[in-house]
């Protein structure tokens, strides 16, 4: 994976993970292009998002770089990114404060956006966080009211799909978002160290506690739920037995952004990619 970008290097981090480590494609630097979310598409096309300069960009499997978007309120461009993520062959881009969901094929394409105003009883409501499943809805939540709304295509949905106010939750403070192929929502609670896990209707299937601290990104990989931190030390998470492990962050680099790409798991920091196999 990642075979276009040729410097790497290999490091042991236990037993049961190595970590490649990639440089950013040079392209990058000369486009001043600095992402801080990442994803990951079908058939290894790898996508980013650069919030600050509002702007995308793609590496295909044969390694080539396009990049797209730009602040404004062009029918490509964005005021306010807050989340990337792929619905089958459609890149999604959510942005908060023109509340829409950009659509863009996967060279960038830019396809069609879909509305949040009509669904949203007034304008109050700022979507936080958007998730997608295998069937092609997406799940969009707001700390405004601790709702996650499902939409598809058409638009959101009239009703709220979850109510985190009316379940057995001690705080929510949701940092992470993910829906595995199955259809299970896991939902990462930083502050108080928990994983909640939701079935595709929205009902409480368990609860897994978080021993490392402060964690900010949770992933799904090879049947297991896995969280990290912003220092670099990540948790496989396991209804008998915890396992922990480390990935080489730099004191000179930031973690930003985590995602799955077939078995392994790309963590994005603010100078490079470093992606972890799990045996």
């Amino acid at each position: 994976m990642i075979r276009a970008i040729v410097f790497f290097y290999l490091v042991s981090c236990l037993s049961a993970q190595s970590v490649q480590v990639y440089q950013f494609p040079k392209s990058f630097q000369a486009q001043e292009f600095s992402p801080d979310m990442i994803t990951a598409g079908l058939g290894e096309w790898v996508f980013y998002l650069d919030s600050k300069s509002r702007r995308l960009a793609s590496r295909s499997p044969a390694g080539d770089i396009l990049f797209a978007g730009g602040f404004g309120n062009d029918f490509d461009a964005f005021f306010d990114p807050v989340g990337l993520t792929i619905s089958n062959l459609d890149l999604l881009v959510c942005d908060r404060s023109e509340k829409k969901i950009l659509r863009f094929d996967y060279k960038l394409n830019y396809t069609g956006s879909i509305s949040l105003y009509p669904y949203q009883d007034g304008s109050g409501v700022y979507i936080d966080k958007i998730s997608t499943d295998p069937w092609g809805y997406y799940y969009l939540y707001s700390a405004d009211d601790h709702l996650i709304r499902r939409g598809n295509a058409s638009g959101i949905d009239r009703l709220p799909f979850l109510d985190l106010n009316q379940q057995t939750i001690e705080e929510i403070c949701l940092e992470s978002m993910v829906i595995v192929p199955n259809g299970d929502i896991g939902l990462l609670f930083s502050c108080t160290g928990e994983v909640v896990i939701f079935n595709r209707l929205g009902r409480i299937k368990s609860k897994l506690m978080v021993a490392i601290p402060a964690p900010s990104k949770l992933q799904y990989v090879k049947n297991k739920w896995i969280v990290v931190n912003a220092e670099g030390q990540g948790q496989i998470l396991d209804h008998v037995e915890t396992s922990e492990f480390s990935i080489p962050i730099r004191a000179d680099e930031q973690l930003l952004d985590c995602t799955v790409n077939n078995r392994d798991m790309i963590c994005l920091t603010n100078q490079r990619m470093l992606v972890l196999q799990f045996d």
